[in-house]
């Protein structure tokens, strides 16, 4: 695998930089649209289009468990299954951890998986642990995730490390430090239900502390932070990669993305938006 990171330009603890991975370069920060082929919001050619879109993030553990699309996948490449050929990082099933408490895979499985469809960036099988886990459990969550991380150490794809450590910053700090010991990508993960809540303040708090305990030189992912109203302050607070299903599943809600917050349209009368999707809609 080939990696580069250089920081360009720094302000406060945010940063402009340029991340190379095996010969395609991303400027941080940098969002990732979440891109799922059963539900195909926007084509993969109209987000590179009229997004100018660089950097593609899809659910490995998706693609391990559809027979229909498994071997498809194996066979062509991610890349090439998705007629991309920018940067595509893969989640390994943390997600459907958390939501339904069980995955049907182990992880040595997933992060073969990964390697073997050629992710640029994956992931292992950490165990998120939501804002408010009991201690003693959110304690017991880190130990299996820093176990899964050390048994991903050699993965041949440039692995998205998950800090976790629920709302706890010492915990946070610990992992960061293992974490940044490791590996040059940590995701600091376990955080959208304080986005979704507005706990900005404890938000903060969990990103600082991620932050601190990480090497300088560390890419940070703020994973599943995917709303404009929080890129700012992640932004500032030293994330450089985002990524968003929330562009897709708010759209089909009829619901409006703000800085601001989310609207439903009816809630609007002038968007005064000039983006491709407004302008086509007449919004």
């Amino acid at each position: 695998m080939d990696y580069s990171f250089e920081i360009k330009k720094k302000d406060a603890a945010g940063r402009i930089g340029k991340l190379s991975i095996n010969g395609k370069t991303l400027e941080t920060p940098c969002l990732l649209p979440v891109y799922n082929p059963r539900k195909p919001t926007i084509p993969v050619a109209e987000l590179v289009k009229d997004f100018d879109t660089q950097a593609l993030m899809t659910n490995a553990y998706m693609f391990l468990k559809d027979e229909s699309l498994k071997d498809e996948v194996l066979e062509q490449g991610i890349h090439r299954f998705l007629s991309f050929d920018g940067v595509v990082a893969t989640d390994s099933g943390s997600y459907q951890l958390m939501v339904y408490g069980a995955v049907d895979t182990t992880n040595q499985e997933i992060i073969e998986f990964q390697e073997k469809i050629s992710s640029d960036i994956g992931s292992f099988l950490d165990i998120p642990s939501p804002p408010d886990t009991f201690l003693p459990r959110a304690k017991e969550h880190l130990g299996t995730t820093l176990e899964r991380a050390r048994e991903a150490k050699a993965a041949k794809f440039l692995v998205n490390a998950a800090v976790q450590g629920a709302k706890y910053p010492e915990l946070r700090l610990e992992a960061a430090k293992e974490i940044g010991s490791m590996f040059k990508l940590a995701a600091i993960g376990g955080i959208v239900p304080l986005m979704e809540s507005y706990r900005f303040p404890e938000l903060v708090d969990v990103i600082a502390s991620s932050k601190q305990g990480l090497p300088t030189d560390t890419v940070v992912h703020a994973f599943g932070l995917g709303h404009p109203m929080i890129f700012p302050l992640a932004a500032l607070l030293g994330c450089d990669l985002f990524d968003s299903a929330a562009y897709a599943l708010y759209a089909m809600d009829g619901r409006y993305l703000t800085d601001y917050g989310t609207k439903h349209l009816e809630e609007i009368n002038h968007i005064s938006c000039t983006c491709p999707i407004c302008s086509r809609h007449g919004l």
